[in-house]
């Protein structure tokens, strides 16, 4: 019979221990290290377009080519998220309901208005969208 340690996965090779932590570690942030969103990017598709975001900003995902506000492409999003500090559904989530928290490089404060008005199924669909890209 095996006796309990604190460690229990000692017995195991360190590429298991690894592999196992990797695994874990997918599960919790979701692929790419980047934190899983909540809402739905379908229906988060439906709220950009409701909400004219694609006037400001270009977005393939959603066929917009506004030029007024940042591109969201997956790479800029990463790269700003990462200026800030923020995993990037903390940074679009804080981005679109408060705007001026963190503006990026080339463009002013005061520019985009906050979506207040959304719902948070709402502002959850529209990050999930988001951040899907």
């Amino acid at each position: 019979m095996r006796r309990l340690t604190a460690a229990p996965w000692r017995g195991y090779s360190r590429p298991v221990t690894r592999v196992v932590v990797l695994l874990l570690s997918l599960a919790v942030l979701g692929a790419g290290g980047v934190a899983l969103a909540a809402g739905n990017p379908t229906a988060g598709k439906k709220v950009y377009l409701a909400n004219g975001c694609g006037a400001c900003h270009t977005f393939k995902a959603a066929g917009s080519t506004g030029t007024t506000g940042p591109a969201l492409t997956k790479s800029r999003l990463v790269a700003d998220a990462k200026r800030a500090k923020q995993p990037l559904t903390t940074f679009i989530r804080t981005s679109i309901t408060k705007p001026n928290a963190y503006v990026a490089k080339g463009f002013s404060k005061g520019v985009m208005p906050p979506l207040a008005k959304l719902t948070k199924k709402q502002l959850d669909d529209l990050v999930a969208f988001v951040a899907k890209g």
